[in-house]
C-alpha cells in the first residue's frame, strides 16, 4: 500500500524512513508518503537530481504507474528512469545481491533497448553492465548486435578485461575481439550504415579482418594492470575495481589498421544502407542484395532463386531479354524497341554478381543496343566472366566471329557444325584465354539469334584496312563451308562480302572449289546468249584441305580487324537529343532543310516501309542517287533530330523511333 493505493511492483525499495538513509537511498519507495492521481506525465515537476522522496506528489503517482505497467512506455519522462535504475545499481553494488546479478543485468539491457537514444541515461547504463564480467557473465562471447557507445574517457571494463584475458593466456585477438576493441574507443562513433547494417558489418569485418590477420593478431603485453573505478549514477557511492590483469588502455599500434577495416566496411556498406532507409523491406531481396559489397554477395537467397529462374527462362544458352528484365525486377517502358543504357548497365551489375557473363555486352566489345524482342546469350563466368576488350588477340578473334557469324547466317539458318567450327577456331588460337574464348562462343550464339543487317554491314566494310581484308574473307568463307554444303544464298553473300572488301571473286572461287564441295551452277551475272567455252572442272577431293601457314597468317590480325569492325556491328546511335516543340503542320510537301526531291523521297518512306529495289526506282525517279539520298537525309536527320533517320537494310524505312517527331515537321504521308 502506498498512500491510500494498492502497487504491485517487483524490483523496488519499500519502506518507511525509519528504516532507510534518504540521503543515500534515492529509489526507496516510501508508502508515507502523499500522492497525487493527477500525475505528472509530461514531468513537468522533475528536477535533474532525483529521488522518490524528492518527487513531487503528482510525479510519485507517474512513476508508480509506470512501475505497475511494466516499466515499458518508451515516452516515459527519462527522470523516472533514473529513479528506479538508482535502485539497480545500489541493489548489485551495495547490497551485493550476486544472486540478483543475471536478473539485474537483464533489466538494465531491457531499459537501455528502450531508452538508449537517452545520452545520460546510456552513458550510465553501459557503464553498469560493463561490470557483468565480475559477476560470472562471459566476457568473450562473439558479438551479436552493436556495443553502446562508449561516453567514457576509457575503455568500458568488459573489453579490458576481456582482451586482458586473452594477452594473459597469449591468445591472438580474433575478429570479434578487434572490432569490439575498436568500436569501444571513445573517439569512434558507429556510423548510421554501421548501426542500420550492424549485421553485414559484423559479417564483413569478419571476412576482411581474416584477410589481412589469417591467424589473428597478436599484441604484445602491456605492463599496466587493470584499475578502475565505479561512480554510481545516484552520487551515492563508488566502487574500486583492481584485477590481476593486463590492461589494454594504453596500446595504440594495432588501432590504425583496424580502424582503417572499419572504415573501409562502412564506406562499402553505404549504399546498400540508404536503400534500407528509404526501403527497408528490401533487405533479403535481390534489388537490395546487389548493393552489397562483393563479399557478401555469395550465398544469398534471393541470388539462388534468381538464378534457378533465369535457368528455367533460358533454352539453349539463350534468354529473352523481356524475361532476363522480369526476373532481375526491371520494368521496361512499354512500346519501347530498345533497353535504355541505364537499364542496360543494371542488367550487366545484376548478372555479374549472379556469375553471368552476356552476349551482346558492349563493355567487352562493340554490339548492337539491346531490344526488348531480342534475345542474349547468358553463360556461367565468375563475375560476369570480364575480359579486356582491347587485347590484341581477343579483339581480332571477336571481329572473325562476328564476320563467320554474319556468313553463316546468310543463308537462313545456323547450322549446328557452324558454331563448332567457330568453337574449333577459337579453342585453335593459342593466345585466347578460356574465359575470352567463352565469351566470344557466346558472342557467336546471340549473333545467331539476332544477327546483324547484312546490307547495312557490307555496306561499311568498305572502311577496312586493306591488309585485314583477306583474314575477314577467309573467317567467312571457313564459316559457310562448315556444314559441308554451299547453297546459292551463301555463295552470293560471299560474292558481295568479298565486293565490298575489294576482293577479286576468283579468290572467293578457289577456295569453294578448294573445299572439295560441289555448290551446284551459281549464277554471277544474268546469262547473255554467246558462245562459251567450258572449263575444266577442278579434280575432287575428299576433304577439307586446311592450310596451316594461312590460318597461322590469318590468327596474325589483330587489333586492326577489331577497331573496323566495331563500325559494322554497332547500330549508329548519338545522344539523344530533345524534340523540337511541334510545329503547326505545313500544307506544302516540304521540310525545312531539305529540297523537293528529297521531301517528296521522305513523304513516302513515312507512309511505309520500301523494299530497296523499290526505294531505288523511286529515287532515280526524283533524279537522286540512292546511296546519296539516304545520307543527305541522314544528315537532315542529324541536324534537325541529332540522330539518323533512316534505316538501310533489305528494306528502307524511317526509324520507328522518331516518326512521331517527323511528321508534325511536313506533311504526313
Amino acid at each position: 500500500m502506498v498512500g491510500t493505493r494498492n502497487v504491485a511492483v517487483d524490483m523496488v525499495y519499500y519502506g518507511t524512513p525509519g528504516r532507510h538513509d534518504p540521503a543515500r537511498d534515492k529509489s526507496r519507495i516510501d508508502p508515507t508518503l502523499p500522492i497525487d492521481p493527477r500525475g505528472d506525465r509530461s514531468g513537468d515537476t522533475l528536477t535533474y537530481w532525483q529521488s522518490y522522496d524528492r518527487l513531487d506528489p503528482r510525479a510519485r503517482w507517474t512513476y508508480l504507474d509506470w512501475l505497475e505497467g511494466g516499466r515499458k512506455d518508451p515516452t516515459i519522462p527519462i527522470g523516472y528512469v533514473f529513479v528506479f535504475f538508482y535502485g539497480l545499481e545500489q541493489r548489485l553494488l551495495v547490497d551485493d545481491a550476486k544472486e540478483e546479478a543475471h536478473a539485474i543485468f537483464q533489466e538494465v539491457r531491457r531499459l537501455l533497448a528502450i531508452h538508449g537514444e537517452d545520452y545520460s541515461f546510456a552513458a550510465y547504463a553501459s557503464k553498469l553492465l560493463a561490470l557483468s564480467c565480475l559477476y560470472g557473465e562471459a566476457s568473450d562471447d562473439p558479438i551479436s548486435s552493436a556495443p553502446p557507445h562508449n561516453y567514457e574517457m576509457e575503455l568500458p571494463l568488459n573489453v579490458r578485461v576481456r582482451l586482458g584475458t586473452r594477452i594473459e593466456r597469449n591468445e591472438p585477438f580474433d575478429a570479434d575481439d578487434c572490432l569490439l576493441w575498436v568500436l569501444s574507443l571513445p573517439d569512434v562513433y558507429l556510423r548510421t550504415p554501421g548501426q542500420r547494417c550492424f549485421a553485414e558489418l559484423l559479417e564483413l569485418w569478419r571476412m576482411r579482418f581474416a584477410v589481412r590477420n589469417p591467424e589473428g593478431l597478436r599484441v604484445r603485453r602491456p605492463k599496466a594492470k587493470i584499475r578502475s573505478q565505479y561512480n554510481s549514477a545516484s552520487s551515492t557511492f563508488s566502487l574500486p575495481v583492481e584485477m590481476d590483469l593486463p590492461d589494454i588502455s594504453g596500446t595504440q599500434a594495432p588501432l590504425a589498421g583496424l580502424r582503417t577495416i572499419l572504415d573501409g566496411c562502412i564506406e562499402d556498406l553505404s549504399t546498400y544502407s540508404r536503400l534500407l532507409g528509404r526501403d527497408p523491406t528490401s533487405r533479403g531481396t535481390l534489388r537490395g542484395d546487389l548493393l552489397l559489397p562483393l563479399e557478401l554477395r555469395r550465398g544469398r537467397l534471393s541470388f539462388a532463386e534468381c538464378r534457378s529462374a533465369l535457368d528455367l527462362s533460358t533454352v539453349s544458352g539463350l534468354a529473352a531479354v523481356v524475361d532476363v528484365a522480369r526476373v532481375l525486377g526491371l520494368e521496361l517502358e512499354t512500346g519501347a524497341e530498345k533497353l535504355p543504357a541505364a537499364t542496360v548497365r543494371q542488367i550487366g551489375v545484376a548478372l555479374d554478381a549472379l556469375d553471368l557473363g552476356f552476349e551482346p555486352d558492349r563493355r567487352y566489345g562493340p554490339a548492337a543496343a539491346l531490344r526488348t524482342d531480342g534475345r542474349i546469350a547468358l553463360f556461367p563466368a565468375s563475375l560476369g566472366g570480364a575480359v579486356d576488350p582491347d587485347r590484341g588477340p581477343y579483339a581480332a578473334a571477336r571481329g572473325m566471329v562476328e564476320v563467320a557469324m554474319l556468313a553463316a547466317v546468310s543463308d537462313g539458318t545456323v547450322a549446328s557444325s557452324e558454331m563448332d567450327a567457330i568453337e574449333r577456331r577459337l579453342r585453335s588460337t593459342p593466345e585466347l584465354k578460356d574465359d575470352e574464348i567463352t565469351r566470344l562462343f557466346a558472342c557467336g550464339r546471340a549473333l545467331a539469334a539476332d544477327p546483324p543487317k547484312v546490307r547495312a554491314a557490307l555496306k561499311k566494310l568498305a572502311d577496312v584496312a586493306p591488309e585485314s581484308r583477306a583474314a575477314l574473307a577467309a573467317s567467312a568463307v571457313e564459316a559457310v563451308l562448315a556444314d559441308g554444303r554451299v547453297l546459292p544464298d551463301e555463295v552470293r553473300f560471299l560474292e558481295a562480302l568479298h565486293a565490298a572488301l575489294g576482293l577479286p571473286a576468283s579468290e572467293l572461287y578457289s577456295a569453294l572449289h578448294r573445299s572439295g564441295e560441289d555448290v551446284g551452277p551459281v549464277e554471277v551475272v544474268s546469262a547473255i546468249d554467246e558462245r562459251t567455252v567450258p572449263l575444266p572442272d577442278e579434280p575432287k577431293r575428299s576433304g577439307l584441305s586446311i592450310d596451316i601457314a594461312r590460318l597461322e597468317r590469318i590468327r596474325g590480325e589483330t587489333t586492326q580487324v577489331s577497331a573496323m569492325l566495331a563500325s559494322i556491328f554497332v547500330e549508329d546511335e548519338p545522344e539523344p537529343a530533345p524534340a523540337p516543340p511541334p510545329k503547326e503542320k505545313a500544307t506544302a510537301s516540304a521540310f525545312a532543310g531539305l529540297d523537293g526531291p528529297h521531301s517528296d523521297l521522305l513523304i513516302r518512306l513515312l507512309a511505309g516501309p520500301m523494299a530497296r529495289t523499290d526505294f531505288d526506282a523511286l529515287a532515280t525517279e526524283l533524279r537522286l542517287m540512292p546511296d546519296g539520298a539516304i545520307e543527305t537525309l541522314n544528315e537532315w536527320g542529324f541536324d534537325t533530330l541529332g540522330e539518323p533517320i533512316v534505316e538501310d537494310d533489305d528494306d528502307v524505312r524511317v526509324s520507328s523511333e522518331v516518326i512521331n517527331q517527323i511528321e508534325p515537321m511536313g506533311v504526313a504521308a
